[in-house]
């Protein structure tokens, strides 16, 4: 659990990264920022909290998360009996992208289309490269399509193989100690093997 009051170095130097990182690939900073707090927070955020753990005004915030929702990043959920907004980490948000790839390659494709539909008998190099475009962007969707089939198939796996895991570690494990009952301290399966080891020995004398 994390204290947004208190957040350590470690964890805003996360924050400060997955921002940085936004704002390379022509994302608003605040955006990766807010990503990062929701992956960190273990409940849904209002705009306040947001805002007193980043540093950053109420209003930037409220701007920043619509565009991290907009993009699949985050998700708005309400509170029963409460009124205000708040907002939580999308868990299926990679998901969430490679549809939005997918999407994005079938717009390039209707572009594709356009562009070819307008040429002439007499424009050869143009045809080849809008005929180019068509063709990566129907390899981008299908390509796309089974890597949602597969990450969604393997995610289903992770998600199983983390929940055995962390019931193997609630378990209560067994001592030496458990292994005797409380009333002679010996061992019941002793007794099982001694009933066994004298009928092979009753066996053997027949």
């Amino acid at each position: 659990m994390i204290d947004l009051a208190h957040l350590t170095d470690e964890q805003r130097d996360f924050i400060e990264s997955l921002g940085v990182y936004f704002e390379h690939y022509g994302v608003s900073r605040l955006v990766g920022r807010l990503m990062a707090l929701l992956m960190l927070a273990d409940r849904p955020l209002t705009l306040d909290d947001m805002a007193q753990a980043l540093l950053v005004s109420r209003a930037s915030v409220s701007t920043n998360i619509r565009m991290a929702v907009g993009v699949g990043f985050a998700a708005r959920v309400g509170i029963p009996g409460d009124r205000r907004d708040f907002y939580r980490y999308n868990d299926n948000v990679w998901q969430v992208r490679t549809r939005q790839t997918m999407e994005a390659a079938r717009g390039s494709r209707v572009i594709a289309e356009h562009g070819l539909a307008s040429l002439g008998a007499d424009d050869p190099l143009a045809r080849e490269r809008l005929e180019e475009m068509r063709e990566y962007c129907d390899f981008i969707i299908e390509e796309s399509r089974q890597s949602e089939e597969r990450w969604v198939q393997h995610k289903r796996a992770y998600r199983a193989a983390r929940r055995e895991a962390a019931t193997a570690r609630s378990a209560p494990r067994l001592t030496r100690g458990d292994h005797h009952n409380g009333h002679n301290g010996h061992d019941e399966r002793d007794d099982i093997a001694s009933v066994s080891d004298e009928g092979l020995t009753a066996e053997r004398d027949d």
